[in-house]
């Protein structure tokens, strides 16, 4: 005779609603929801909030389903104008077993809790207004029937359950997306199915999406098409429907429009400005420039400071920033001039009239942050890739430097000093951004106190005396000066050697020209600078 134990053909437990409620919160008013005994099913139909049933909070939207065991408190707090929600409180209801030996069998469905999403979730609100709306009922049948929907929710709830882990993070999802699209930005995608990948509804994914990378996805998605075929354009011989396909746009009049819009050039005309021997000038950007492999056909230059000599561009001829007229430019019959916003602003009329025999475009620069300017000036040359090898090994250098001052040098600190024919200026504008910010080495207290205005005003020698920094960084400006090596002699002044690192042989002069500007080549030999005399 078999022995076989034959499980029952009824479930373990039943689940008997008790209460369903549709709950509105303000982002001013937060709840905590309890339940006695009972488990609870909290399904979001509106809005945002943080919800936290035990294991940290956990940011909720339209589309979740949450399961609360007995006794167990949830915390829900809005915070984008309000949040609507579905509790239903029900009972599970234990059915005993003939055979009681066989617990084996007598696993429930609800061993744990926990937040996922519903897809779709249309059934799932279309089940709860209608329990909600017969929640009441009178008559027997009424009740058994509203039951029945209830069950038909328990099960379409658990069906999710079973396909889909707790959700630890949609933001993370999306990131996963994200990082994905990046990869595998050629494949044809909709906002419907990357959504569905993550199990999310699409205007959910849409939102959080944008939250993320400030575009939508299919923008985004033509953005990574067009960096791509920028690279392509300028380092093939491809025909341009070939490089659209290649990337992932069918339609070449598509691509057109698209590559126009986001470069402001058509991908022919992009080709032909970009190519190796495009004629660039970019008066102050000349570092950024020799960083990406382009040389300048002209390059800045002031009468008093000089030239940018670092840089090594001895055969580029010079241009006089200080003389009245730009249009002189048109002597090195440039394909293209990039121009500061900050210059612009100051020599508007000057560029407007550069338009006139070259592309003349300008961008937004900030001094402080060259790697921000670096991207924009390579997306514009199709120089990408070695704008992003560059900041790369400068970020490498930099972490190596910081670990050897912050090991020999730590907490020691440092002053800036301009040397002008009339007066000592403390530096901050251009060396406390790459000095604290970049290396880590603290500022001496002293000059922190001063305004920016207070700086460049200049200090007195009986100020500077006192100054007890560890460290000193020191230079010459030229500019204004009233006769030839007047800035110079400031340092004969009888208080100059009296000052507590000049005495200990810790002031040390430095090239103005490369301390003074901004860039990638400029950062990196200032790192140079640093290192010799304080490691």
């Amino acid at each position: 005779m078999c022995s076989e134990v034959i499980p029952p053909c009824y479930p373990s437990a039943f689940y008997i609603m008790v209460g369903i409620r549709h709950i509105n919160l303000n982002e001013l008013n937060g709840e905590e929801f309890s339940s006695s005994g009972e488990h609870m099913l909290i399904a979001i139909t509106d809005g945002e909030a943080n919800m936290d049933i035990g294991y940290g909070a956990k940011g909720i939207v339209r589309g979740n389903i949450a399961i609360v065991k007995p006794n167990q408190a949830v915390h829900i707090y809005p915070y984008k104008n309000s949040i609507s929600f579905y509790v239903i409180t029900f009972n599970v209801i234990q059915i005993p077993n003939s055979d009681s030996s066989n617990d084996k069998y007598k696993s429930s469905i609800f061993t744990d809790t926990g937040l996922w999403n519903c897809v779709p979730f249309s059934k799932c609100i279309d089940l709860l207004e209608e329990i909600e709306r017969h929640s009441h009922e009178k008559d027997e049948l009424m009740r058994y029937y509203n039951h029945v929907r209830f069950e038909e929710l328990i099960r379409y709830v658990l069906k999710q359950k079973e396909s889909l882990a707790p959700l630890p993070d949609l933001h993370s999802a999306v990131k996963g997306s994200i990082k994905y699209l990046k990869d595998n930005f050629a494949e044809q995608v909709t906002v419907a199915t990357l959504a569905e990948d993550v199990n999310m509804l699409p205007w959910q994914y849409s939102q959080i999406f944008k939250k993320l990378t400030g575009q939508t996805p299919l923008g985004f998605v033509n953005n990574l098409r067009i960096d791509q075929a920028k690279h392509l354009l300028l380092k093939t011989e491809d025909r341009i429907h070939e490089i659209a396909n290649h990337v992932g746009f069918n339609n070449e009049f598509y691509f057109n429009r698209c590559f126009s819009k986001s470069v402001g050039l058509a991908p022919g005309q992009y080709r032909k400005q970009n190519q190796s021997t495009i004629r660039v000038v970019s008066l102050f950007m000349e570092d950024l420039l020799v960083t990406l492999g382009i040389t300048p056909v002209v390059q800045w230059a002031h009468p008093a400071w000089g030239q940018l000599d670092y840089l090594g561009l001895i055969h580029v001829p010079t241009f006089n920033v200080l003389q009245e007229s730009y249009e002189s430019l048109s002597e090195y019959e440039p394909d293209l001039i990039i121009a500061r916003k900050s210059e612009y602003e100051y020599h508007s009329n000057q560029y407007e009239r550069c338009k006139h025999f070259a592309n003349t475009e300008i961008i937004s620069k900030d001094d402080a942050d060259w790697r921000l300017t670096l991207r924009t000036l390579a997306k514009r040359l199709g120089r990408v890739e070695q704008a992003e090898i560059a900041i790369q090994q400068y970020e490498e250098k930099l972490t190596s430097a910081r670990n050897l001052l912050n090991h020999s040098k730590k907490s020691q600190t440092y002053a800036f000093i301009r040397f002008k024919s009339d007066c000592i200026i403390m530096d901050q504008q251009y060396t406390k951004s790459f000095l604290t910010e970049d290396l880590g080495i603290i500022l001496h207290p002293k000059i922190q106190k001063l305004t920016l205005e207070e700086s460049r005003a200049g200090v007195s020698w009986e100020w500077l005396k006192s100054l007890d920094a560890d460290y000193i960084f020191f230079v010459f400006d030229k500019w204004h000066e009233g006769e030839i090596g007047a800035e110079r002699r400031q340092i004969n002044h009888p208080h100059w050697k009296e000052i507590p690192a000049v005495r200990n042989c810790r002031a040390f002069e430095v090239d103005f020209m490369t301390w003074m500007n901004y860039g990638h080549i400029a950062s990196s030999k200032k790192i140079d600078d640093v290192l010799r005399v304080l490691v």
